[in-house]
């Protein structure tokens, strides 16, 4: 089935006479009747009823119709996209965020970017380290944002970008909520809700362990929007990074303890092209006041 006998019957269903479509076309009438022939063959059946004067579509031609179109539309836009790629009217950016690592610091950078392109296509994957090293290595994505990666690779490059702050964060009618500092004591009986694949998070419990500070069965989360949905509505506490944007009722407090604090850096492929968006955005982020930005 190609493209442009699905063309021609498009332009036949519109006019419902072969020779006007054809005009349409830009083609002889018996090469646009010829076309459609041999996609009925394909598709096993009459598309059309051909009656002097009156030709109509059968209901196999009325069921293929908008699968066509839509067919056709699609390639149409791909060409459109690849010929838009091709003059660097589009621009794309793959941006891997481990799991855990709010995306509000870069969100202005990204919004920059919007603003110094015509057409700006970014892509944002998430995952465990070990998935999101993987991907940057065969090229799936672009820049990795995070800790320095667990598995080093000699081709890794890694840019230092800013400490990520970690707090408690809790309903604002907890007990708690009226202090601007926790001590690790107040934390006893607690329900602290759990990461199980962020180390900060296994970190901190391993401290609360070690100082004797006993804490009510974890419950597990694999995502951060679960958590808070849950945190929402209940009088648990769970311990997130300190840029993190959080919805009523929620609040944060600091943690009179342990620095769980990691740095943060920008993780690129050493050797490997850059297009103008990563260009770009690397500039953006390795030049920017992260005091102030992730304060």
């Amino acid at each position: 089935m190609e493209l442009q006998q699905m063309r021609y019957f498009l332009a036949a269903a519109r006019e419902l006479n072969f020779t006007r479509a054809a005009m349409k076309c830009n083609v002889s009438q018996p090469s646009l009747t010829r076309a459609i022939g041999i996609l009925e063959r394909e598709l096993g059946g009459d598309l059309f009823r051909r009656e002097r004067s009156l030709t109509h579509l059968t209901d196999l031609g009325r069921r293929m119709l908008p699968l066509l179109a839509e067919a056709i539309d699609n390639a149409d836009q791909a060409s459109r996209l690849a010929k838009a790629i091709r003059s660097s009217n589009v621009v794309s950016l793959s941006l891997a965020l481990r799991d855990g690592i709010p995306l509000e610091p870069f969100v202005p950078h990204l919004l920059e970017m919007a603003k110094s392109f015509a057409e700006f296509d970014f892509k944002i994957k998430r995952g465990t380290p070990a998935e999101l090293e993987g991907e940057l290595k065969e090229g799936k994505v672009d820049i990795l944002l995070g800790p320095k990666p667990e598995n080093p690779w000699e081709r890794f490059e890694h840019w230092p970008l800013y400490d990520c702050e970690y707090s408690l964060v809790f309903r604002a009618d907890h007990p708690m909520s009226r202090r601007d500092m926790i001590r690790v004591e107040d934390l006893k009986g607690s329900n602290l809700l759990h990461r199980p694949d962020c180390g900060v998070s296994t970190h901190l419990r391993a401290h609360l362990e070690q100082a004797g500070v006993a804490l009510q069965p974890a419950l597990e989360f694999a995502r951060d929007d679960d958590l808070l949905t849950y945190l929402s509505s209940s009088q648990a506490i769970a311990f997130l990074p300190t840029i993190s944007y959080l919805r009523a009722p929620l609040v944060r407090r600091n943690l009179e303890g342990p620095d769980c604090s990691y740095k943060m850096f920008a993780v690129t492929v050493g050797g490997r092209q850059r297009g103008p968006a990563l260009s770009l955005f690397l500039n953006q982020i390795r030049a920017a006041d992260w005091r102030s930005e992730a304060a």
